[in-house]
């Protein structure tokens, strides 16, 4: 088993190695996607690589020149990579609107070091007909546009076929998750980070093949469930937690067993339909997505009698369904959406008497003993609850 949590985290310290190993062997295409909600099994039905772009945990020492000073870690760290040549394999990137530094981030970098292919794309904001017709030309669209860029032609049966490679992976992570619920500490928080960001940087067959490897071995195992303290952890709707901070989260008397990170359960946690009509099945998917802070349906929000944080709401059933006693809130700083919906957040976890703590994360993990006495502070009280 530990081979295989190796080579994963090969692939995270060494993200894009095997991508530009691809480029110069087969000759493939590779579009670097910023997260998140890109529909990457497109790219995959145009014979093309999508590989997710994150920063890098080196000093950023060129891209705060050309970012907001209020920018954050996930946009400044990757637009330095973008200045160090770290990007230089990248034929093309793409985006779907998050917010608004990602949407400047993608548009700056075009205006100065432009690629062939380059393609910003929308998602439905609400709920109507007409979103839907909309959303389908934007699918279209993109379709178009890859045709165009890899000269192949992206048929129906294509998609069904990326859809299914792709519910595949999301099928075996689920089932790893489902397996540290039932078994805490079989897999470790910073693990199963590492595990879902590695199938963002290699083909996915191969990520499918290793990752249905360390299943079979990890229900062999006969190792013992961790008897610490069960939470969950929410934040990074974009980028990938410090791994030291997860940690440190379970070097302190707690054990994850549940997350709701970007590199975690929101990547996974929904299949798009395999059947009928393709486009339909994209549509369906975004338009009845996993609550979130990066966009909300108005029909949602403004309605009488309803939560004014679906979101919240969503993250209470994960930590309950979890038999947690906790929920361990990892902010990235500058993050604007997940801080304006943290306010709604807080009063309904009070609401609720849900114990939290809230720790604001920033590139290189910053002061780690603040997070420490933090963390550890938590933990005791989470004993007398």
């Amino acid at each position: 088993m530990e081979d295989i949590l190796t080579k994963f985290k090969d692939y995270c310290e060494r993200p894009y190695e095997r991508a530009a190993q691809l480029k110069a062997t087969r000759n493939i295409k590779i579009i670097g996607c910023l997260p998140m909600y890109f529909p990457e099994e497109i790219i995959h039905a145009a014979g093309a690589l999508p590989v997710t772009l994150f920063g890098s945990d080196e000093p950023i020492t060129l891209g705060d020149g050309h970012m907001m000073t209020n920018a954050c870690d996930q946009v400044r760290s990757s637009f330095d990579s973008l200045l160090k040549g770290k990007y230089d394999f990248l034929d093309g990137i793409a985006a779907i609107y998050v917010c608004d530094q990602v949407r400047f981030y993608l548009e700056v970098w075009q205006l100065d070091y432009p690629v062939e292919f380059f393609h910003q794309m929308w998602r439905p904001y609400k709920l109507d007909k007409s979103t839907q017709v909309f959303f389908r030309s934007e699918l279209e669209r993109l379709i178009s546009s890859l045709e165009e860029f890899t000269g192949n032609k992206i048929t129906d049966e294509k998609l069904r076929a990326s859809i299914k490679v792709y519910n595949d992976s999301r099928a075996m992570m689920r089932k790893l998750n489902d397996l540290r619920k039932a078994r805490p500490g079989i897999v470790s928080a910073s693990d199963m980070a590492r595990i879902v960001a590695a199938s963002m940087f290699i083909p996915r067959e191969e990520h499918n093949e290793l990752l249905g490897q360390l299943l079979a071995q990890i229900e062999q195992s006969d190792a013992a469930a961790s008897q610490s303290l069960r939470v969950i952890t929410i934040g990074h709707p974009c980028s990938m937690p410090e791994t030291e901070v997860l940690d440190l989260i379970e070097a302190n008397g707690m054990v994850v067993v549940d997350d709701d990170f970007f590199t975690g359960g929101r990547y996974f946690s929904k299949d798009v339909s395999a059947s009928g009509d393709p486009i339909d099945a994209f549509i369906d998917f975004y338009m009845n997505a996993i609550p979130c802070t990066t966009y909300h349906f108005p029909e949602n929000w403004l309605e009488t009698g309803k939560s004014f944080s679906p979101y919240a709401d969503y993250v209470i059933d994960l930590m309950r369904q979890g038999q947690a006693k906790g929920i361990v809130v990892l902010k990235e700083m500058y993050c604007d959406p997940y801080d304006m919906e943290f306010v709604l957040m807080k009063k309904r976890f009070e609401e609720e008497a849900i114990p939290y703590v809230s720790i604001i994360t920033e590139h290189g993990s910053g002061p780690l003993e603040a997070i420490r006495t933090r963390v550890q502070a938590f933990e005791e009280s989470l004993r007398f609850i």
